[in-house]
């Protein structure tokens, strides 16, 4: 999709499927003609001013622009989320080697004292 504004103000968007006006209403002055195929469109605009020729490339790919609010905000949770998900893996991961050590000093402490317990 791709918008274009003509010099009356009023913003189209051009798909490969057709030509769609933005807003709620349309106020065409003058002579505007639109010609399109599924790659371009060529938009010819006559005003007082005089005659305007547009040539504008069709972009049907998805811009950041185009996306919506909650497009942006579902994917930024997700990311977080899969984020949160691999901090708390982590955590967990760093309290089990914590306390596998632990348990380990532990056992040579009782050793040891066992060692110097029976004069060893």
């Amino acid at each position: 999709m791709t918008e274009f504004k003509l010099t009356n103000g009023q913003a189209i968007e051009l798909t490969k499927d057709g030509i769609l006006i933005k807003g709620d209403y349309i106020s065409l002055e003058g002579s505007i003609t639109i010609v399109k195929n599924s790659k371009s469109a060529s938009i010819n605009q006559i005003t007082d001013k005089g005659q305007l020729l547009s040539i504008v490339p069709i972009d049907d790919e998805e811009t950041s622009k185009d996306k919506t609010i909650e497009d942006v905000t579902a994917t930024l949770n997700d990311r977080v989320s899969r984020l949160e998900a691999k901090v708390t893996t982590l955590v967990r991961d760093i309290d089990s080697m914590l306390i596998s050590e632990r348990a380990k000093t532990d056992q040579k402490i009782t050793d040891l004292y066992s060692q110097l317990a029976n004069g060893k």
